[in-house]
């Protein structure tokens, strides 16, 4: 299988994702951490976005050294949801918890996300774009997400 991934980079880039994913970056504001934009593109021609959380935006945050980890939301849902849920009771919620512990973490977006509505040859106005299910997201979200961060991470 081949990922392939390219990144935007958060600091240098901030007008960028801002402007296009603005649901996340509030809440990364909110919060006080750095970002980058990962996109992936699965076997099946489908372009994601996965957020890289970098570290907290004053340079506190110890170095990732514990590993990394990706974490998938579930049904009905997209990348920002959970971290959204937390910012809004003013609570840290537990992906910024592991990148404030040492885990380079990575935040997918199934494909028909408000993030992942890419495809390199369909547009989400085509039926066929829509043409998925639950199957093909474990079969080819997920593992283009996980060799796109070994790329990214060595």
């Amino acid at each position: 299988m081949e990922a392939t991934a390219f990144a935007v980079g958060a600091a240098e880039n901030a007008t960028l994702n801002d402007a296009s994913y603005p649901r996340f970056a509030d809440v990364m504001t909110s919060q006080g951490y750095d970002w980058e934009a990962i996109k992936v593109t699965t076997d099946d021609h489908y372009i994601l976005t996965t957020f890289h959380i970098l570290g907290k935006t004053d340079g506190s945050t110890k170095a990732a050294t514990e590993g990394s980890v990706l974490i998938q939301h579930g049904l009905f849902e997209d990348g920002t949801s959970w971290l959204e849920d937390y910012a809004n009771l003013n609570e840290k919620s537990f992906q910024l918890q592991l990148v404030d512990a040492g885990y380079d973490v990575w935040i997918g977006s199934n494909r028909g996300t408000e993030y992942s509505w890419e495809h390199e040859t369909l547009s989400v106005d085509d039926g066929a774009y829509w043409e998925f299910t639950w199957a093909e997201m474990g079969m080819y979200d997920d593992p283009a997400n996980i060799a796109a961060i070994k790329k990214a991470t060595g």
